[in-house]
């Protein structure tokens, strides 16, 4: 599962990635400071659709990273089940996940995740990146009474993922983005691999 990932793009690098890569117009922007290394239970950058019912155009939003629900009545810090990420096979009849699944979709920017390998006290980091731009991961976001939050959907990982961890981030391109964004078609569909996208450094796993 991921626990940490970077953006080190700007907004205006991003917004020419989102139309270059997903074939959407990044419209409405945040001014507010991110850090470009994300951490659970930390503020992240996510991209949902200006209209829900209509995703053709994005706004980029922070939220913080650790999907709290919406019938969460505390604080951030008062929710305690880690959600930071969801699996694929059961969000949709997860409590935690399920009504954001049917209605809240965005998708996490990222210029790489983390994955660990090694022996316990000297893990090497490995960052696992795209060859041709940036990743766009599935995410689901949601609004409790403290503010927004979201988590990162995980599935079976294959390809250059599945060297390092036996799960990776479902990651979204031009075919999949518009199924993963619009809440009237098959979310599935968007469940695959991606074919050779992924490189990672330091290039091998480290046995442990």
């Amino acid at each position: 599962m991921c626990n940490k990932y970077r953006n080190r793009a700007s907004i205006h690098e991003l917004g020419v990635a989102v139309s270059r890569q997903l074939g959407l117009p990044l419209t409405r922007f945040t001014n507010e400071p991110v850090s470009q290394e994300v951490f659970p239970r930390r503020p992240g950058l996510i991209l949902r659709p200006v209209d829900p019912a209509n995703p053709v155009e994005l706004e980029a939003s922070v939220a913080h990273w650790g999907l709290v629900p919406f019938f969460h009545k505390g604080t951030l810090k008062d929710w305690k089940a880690s959600t930071n990420n969801c699996r694929s096979e059961t969000m949709a009849t997860s409590p935690a996940f399920r009504e954001a699944l049917k209605r809240r979709r965005c998708i996490i920017p990222a210029t790489s995740y983390v994955e660990w390998t090694g022996p316990k006290g000297s893990k090497t980091e490995h960052d696992l990146s795209r060859r041709d731009g940036m990743l766009f991961m599935a995410g689901l976001w949601d609004r409790c009474t403290e503010g927004d939050s979201y988590t990162m959907v995980m599935m079976d990982a294959g390809g250059e993922a599945a060297r390092f961890h036996d799960r990776m981030p479902v990651i979204l391109d031009r075919n999949t983005a518009g199924v993963w964004l619009d809440v009237g078609a098959d979310w599935r569909e968007a469940i695959r691999v991606p074919e050779g996208a992924l490189v990672a450094d330091p290039p091998e796993p480290v046995v442990g």
